[in-house]
């Protein structure tokens, strides 16, 4: 028997959900998982407090499905960068622009906290590793298929974990404040010798 489509409360459900879980990842970006409280996170969200206890009854509730939404927002930032890219496009490009667009900016800042802030639980922190690992696998096939395929897959690999390191730390660096011409440059000189790595 097929599924019956969601009705108008569901649909509101659902965007309202999605709405505050859109909120959480700004939040941690932006103010850190000390800061993204609950009445911060709501008010970003532009819902009622009684529309938030409806979808999560406590923070930690909201950061435990925080885990999987950033992760698919992830997902959605790589898909689009992954279309977006022009043909001809370096292999060296095509890995630093895919993992930038999936680790760096306000995903990258706000995995980082998440990382940070589910530390000390045990349950979350495997989820966060489990989805994070999924969608670093996907990744790299996503690049695979962008680059030329005589490149072999371990070379491949080394210089993809290389990019993600530094892309990772890039982010770190970001947090505390450096230059941002620095790191932008920083990347430009990676995609150079990740050209290298890769032949």
């Amino acid at each position: 028997m097929a599924a019956l489509p969601p009705n108008k409360h569901q649909e509101k459900s659902l965007r309202t959900r999605t709405l505050l879980l859109d909120a959480a990842i700004e939040s941690l970006a932006e103010v850190g998982y000390a800061g993204a409280s609950i009445a911060d996170i709501t008010a970003r969200a532009g819902v009622t407090r009684g529309a938030q206890l409806h979808q999560f009854h406590t923070r930690g509730e909201l950061f435990a499905q925080a885990i999987g939404h950033l992760t698919d927002r992830q997902r959605e930032a790589m898909l689009r960068k992954a279309k977006a890219l022009p043909d001809g496009r370096s292999a060296g490009a095509v890995l630093v622009e895919l993992v930038t667009a999936t680790f760096a900016g306000k995903l990258g800042r706000a995995a980082v906290e998440l990382y940070v802030g589910i530390a000390n639980d045990a349950a979350l922190r495997r989820e966060m590793l489990r989805v994070q690992h999924e969608l670093t696998v996907e990744l790299l096939d996503r690049c695979a298929g962008l680059i030329d395929p005589a490149i072999t897959g371990e070379r491949l690999e080394s210089t993809f974990w290389l990019t993600i390191n530094l892309v990772r730390g890039a982010t770190l660096d970001e947090m505390v404040g450096r230059d941002r011409v620095r790191r932008k440059q920083v990347l430009a000189d990676w995609t150079a010798l990740a050209e290298i790595a890769l032949r």
